[in-house]
């Protein structure tokens, strides 16, 4: 599977949702905030985990998780 999470969407969405707060973003994943930051500014850590995880928050808050994944 070649998709890829779309760092910078995914870094606009949280922008808007939660002011750019990685601690709050990453409670509302459901995610460690240390693993979101590094995946976020590195690329590295975006596993099964970052994306479930976000395929669940944008399905909880009506929004297209597709748009966060290059297909």
């Amino acid at each position: 599977m070649n998709n890829r999470l779309n760092r910078e969407k995914i870094k606009e969405l949280m922008d808007s949702r939660c002011m750019g707060n990685y601690n709050r973003f990453s409670r509302e994943l459901g995610v460690d905030p240390a693993h979101l930051y590094r995946f976020l500014n590195t690329g590295i850590g975006g596993g099964k985990k970052i994306i479930l995880s976000l395929m669940k928050y944008c399905e909880k808050n009506n929004l297209d998780y597709k748009k966060y994944i290059d297909l």
